[in-house]
């Protein structure tokens, strides 16, 4: 490989556990490693040495390998022959850390290999949740019965039931691992059970990894320990069809992107904003005798509007307009036909911040009240629900909080405001989770949208 380069990773500061905990305690140690690591997962993650980490960035493929060489010895004056170089590079290479043929044709066979499958399988089981039937079953009914014992230990006079609006139509929940987000899930989903008939949940899911397109829909099913969640293909494949109608009718033709709403099917396989959503959906239609399709839908970063600024708001950009006004048509279709009644919902977290996230102060107890602050901030405009005023907000602070699911959000708000019936919506739970080796932190909520008739 005569310019190796390295694919799309991440290489951030690494201290052991040990070190954290020192600097916990106020003695300044500074990172003698880098983690490197493959946002996609197809690569294992590397801690490095500095030296190894400074030769790892100089693999842009513009360098050569006498360049590297070169260059490499001296900015570090670490003695390297081209043999260490040559072997290094071709380790990298069997680990698919580098772009080129091996990569490409591993890439291949892994989404041929997706593509065989017969349902989209559950990726979490076994880590993040339990692979079996039994033990999932007494996980979910746990985590649902926590609104209930808490409001009894908050209230114990206060009837549940009043809790929730009598008829929701959508929600912004979390994805965080179940046990850990256990509350805002139990809200969510006890208030889906007992105040929603929908029959189809458009769930629009946080893209943790890199998509082309801004949409993707999943050509799959949902496996799961409980069974498997079918996905409403009919459903999928009608507003493909209307988006691609009202996208071809744009007046601008050359500047017009290609655009195919299953081209990052592939991104759904391990994937778990999506997957996490759907354990829980399989568990009501289980236990509560009810036919639920979804619809999952992965949502790409927004994060390009807020540098070029070229829109005031996303859905200014023709892809997304016309996607959300495509869901919104064929919903409007199938529940005025009496086929189908649907719930929108947002999988996605709130602030990411700490030495864990890139931002390197550690979060203590008086950085957590700020990030409360601003959390119910944004929360404010969800629960309107404001569009436009959620937008403004991450834009006015460039997304300070690191907000994970502004794009699946501001889609879900978006998509509820096009249809006309989300009226005031109601937060039922705010949750922190700090790491305590690292002390960074983690919020989400639950906040669920009446029904507007």
């Amino acid at each position: 490989m005569e310019r190796p380069s390295m694919r799309n990773l991440t290489l951030s500061p690494y201290m052991p556990p040990e070190q954290r905990l020192q600097n916990a305690d106020g003695e300044e140690q500074k990172p003698q490693h880098f983690l490197l690591e493959d946002p996609e997962g197809f690569a294992p993650p590397l801690v490095l040495p500095i030296p190894l980490a400074i030769l790892i960035s100089m693999m842009d493929g513009h360098r050569t390998m006498q360049e590297i060489l070169e260059e490499f010895t001296q900015t570090t004056n670490e003695p390297m022959e081209m043999k260490d170089l040559e072997e290094m590079v071709a380790y990298l290479d069997r680990l698919h850390y580098l772009d080129g043929p091996n990569f490409e044709k591993f890439l291949r066979n892994e989404k041929n290999s997706y593509a065989r499958e017969k349902n989209r399988p559950a990726a979490m089981a076994g880590g993040a949740y339990p692979k079996t039937a039994k033990e999932l079953r007494k996980m979910i009914s746990g985590i649902l019965e926590l609104p209930r014992k808490i409001s009894k230990a908050e209230d114990p006079e206060k009837q549940f039931q009043t809790y929730f609006p009598e008829k929701i139509c959508g929600a912004v929940t979390t994805h965080v691992e179940p046990e850990r987000g256990g509350q805002s899930y139990g809200w969510t989903f006890q208030a889906v059970a007992e105040h929603s008939d929908a029959d189809v949940f458009l769930i629009l899911g946080t893209s943790h990894n890199p998509m082309q397109e801004k949409f993707a829909f999943s050509s799959k099913d949902f496996d799961t320990p409980l069974g498997v969640l079918p996905t409403d293909h009919a459903f999928q494949k009608r507003v493909s069809k209307k988006f691609m109608e009202k996208y071809a009718e744009l007046e601008d033709q050359e500047s017009r992107e290609a655009v195919d709403l299953f081209g990052d099917d592939f991104v759904h396989r391990d994937e778990h904003s999506i997957e996490f959503q759907a354990i829980f959906l399989k568990y009501l239609a289980e236990t509560q005798k009810r036919e639920i399709r979804i619809v999952p839908i992965l949502v790409n970063s927004f994060l390009p509007f807020f540098a070029a600024r070229d829109v005031e708001y996303p859905d200014e950009n023709d892809v997304v307009r016309l996607f959300i006004e495509s869901l919104a048509d064929v919903i409007r279709e199938d529940e005025t036909a009496g086929k189908a009644k649907y719930f929108v919902m947002a999988s996605s977290d709130l602030a990411h911040l700490g030495p864990m996230y890139d931002t390197p102060q550690p979060v203590d107890a008086e950085r957590q009240d700020q990030i409360r602050k601003t959390d119910m901030e944004v929360l404010e405009t969800v629960v309107k629900p404001d569009s436009r005023g959620f937008w403004q907000n991450i834009l006015g602070s460039f997304n300070a909080n690191k907000i994970c699911g502004v794009a699946p959000i501001y889609c879900t708000l978006r998509l509820l405001e096009y249809l006309g019936r989300a009226a005031e919506g109601q937060l039922l739970s705010y949750e922190q989770t700090v790491d305590e080796e690292t002390h960074s932190c983690v919020s989400f909520a639950s906040i669920v949208m009446k029904h507007q008739d």
